[in-house]
C-alpha cells in the first residue's frame, strides 16, 4: 500500500516546495490541507501516514491565532497515533510543544541563509539554509538536539519525528513571496532581500539534493524503506 503523506500548510505560500517535489519522487500519495482554515481545513484523523506541518508568519504562542489550537489537537492525536511527523520553523515549534518542550522569543531573529553546525550531516546536512524565524523551540524531554546555530537549536529528533527551526522546502519562487510580503508590510530592508534572494543558483534552487536528504532521513526514521 503507498504510504500517504500530508504537508499542513498554513497561507498560500507556506508550500511543501522541494519537501512534496521529494515526496511525490519517492512514490508517496501526497495531498496538502490548510490550518489557518481551522477545522474545515484539517485532515481527518486517520487519512495520512505521514505529517509534515509548514510554517507560518504567525506565532505558536499567540493565543489570539483561533487555529492553532485545533491545528495543536491535530498533532497531538497524530503523535499519540504514532504517525511520524516532521514540523519546519512554526511547525518544528508546533511540534515540539506537543512533546513537551518550549517555545519563546530568539534573542535576535534568523532571517537569511545560515550554516548549522549538526552532528548528523548525512540526515541534517549543515546548508546553508534559508532561515526566518523570531522564535525558537527547545528539545522537547528524551529529544536529541541535532542541528544548532550559536542562537538557537536547529532541529531535534524524538523517535519517528524530526522538528527543524529552518526551511528546506524553501526555493527562489516560494521566498520571493515572503520578501514581497515582508517589504510591503515594512519589515525587510532591501540588503536583507537582496541576499535572502540571492543565494539561490540559476535554477532558483538553494541546497536542494541537501532538502532530498533531509526529507529521506526523515522517511528512514518513520520506518519506511527508501526506493
Amino acid at each position: 500500500m503507498t504510504d500517504r503523506v500530508t504537508f499542513l500548510a498554513h497561507s498560500d505560500w507556506d508550500v511543501a516546495g522541494i519537501l512534496g517535489e521529494r515526496a511525490c519522487e519517492l512514490g508517496f500519495s501526497v495531498s496538502s490541507s490548510r490550518a489557518d482554515h481551522g477545522r474545515a481545513g484539517l485532515p481527518a484523523p486517520g487519512t495520512f501516514d505521514l505529517l509534515v506541518v509548514m510554517g507560518s508568519v504567525r506565532s505558536v504562542t499567540d493565543p489570539s491565532v483561533g487555529w492553532i489550537g485545533p491545528e495543536r489537537a491535530l498533532v497531538e492525536g497524530a503523535v499519540a497515533e504514532g504517525v511520524p511527523v516532521l514540523g519546519v520553523c512554526f511547525g518544528g515549534q508546533l511540534l515540539a510543544q506537543v512533546l513537551g518542550g518550549q517555545v519563546g522569543r530568539a534573542p535576535s531573529p534568523e532571517i537569511g541563509w545560515r550554516l548549522i553546525e549538526t552532528t548528523d550531516p548525512e540526515r541534517i546536512p549543515p546548508g546553508p539554509w534559508v532561515s526566518w524565524h523570531e522564535d525558537r523551540f527547545s528539545a522537547p524531554p528524551g529529544a536529541e538536539p541535532v542541528a544548532r546555530t550559536p542562537d538557537c537549536l536547529q532541529a531535534f529528533v524524538l523517535d519517528a519525528h524530526t522538528g527543524v527551526q529552518f526551511h528546506p522546502e524553501a526555493d527562489r519562487q516560494i521566498v520571493r513571496h515572503w520578501v514581497e510580503e515582508a517589504r510591503r508590510h515594512g519589515s525587510l530592508d532591501a540588503e536583507a532581500a537582496d541576499e535572502l534572494l540571492g543565494g539561490f543558483g540559476p535554477d532558483g534552487r538553494g541546497p536542494g539534493d541537501q532538502a532530498r536528504q533531509l526529507f529521506d532521513g526523515f522517511v528512514e526514521r518513520a520506518g519506511r524503506q527508501l526506493p
